[in-house]
């Protein structure tokens, strides 16, 4: 073979490493959103889903009416979490908020629950009125 022909083979075998090294430093450092369990993508929606609420004049009601009742941003394992303890089971339905397991009543409306549901995308659950 010659010097040119030579050249060429090494170039294109470089260029041909590049992007397979690019491809795969690419396909690693993606964001795949049906990654399962608590991942970055779940915490930026719930984050996400949190601003908005904090937005809201219904789910501000609810929100201040959690911290009224000493919920805190933060201390969900302690059982007195702001939005994990209160404001969720509020909003979603399916319980009351709770502190030391024991349920607690958060006086809010039921137009604002379903004002704050209706903001956040939650299908309508039927609950007791709060």
């Amino acid at each position: 073979m010659d010097r040119r022909t030579i050249n060429r083979i090494l170039i294109l075998g470089t260029l041909l490493a590049s992007v397979v090294i690019g491809a795969n430093v690419a396909a690693q450092t993606a964001i795949h959103p049906t990654t399962g369990g608590i991942g970055q993508t779940q915490t930026s929606r719930t984050a996400q889903n949190h601003a908005a609420a904090e937005q809201n004049p219904a789910c501000e009601r609810i929100i201040n009416e959690c911290k009224n009742l000493g919920f805190i941003v933060g201390q969900w394992k302690k059982d007195n979490g702001l939005w994990k303890d209160c404001f969720d089971p509020v909003v979603k339905g399916g319980g009351s908020a709770t502190r030391d397991g024991k349920p607690i009543s958060v006086p809010v409306s039921a137009s604002d629950v379903q004002s704050c549901r209706a903001a956040e995308g939650h299908r309508t659950v039927a609950t007791s009125a709060h």
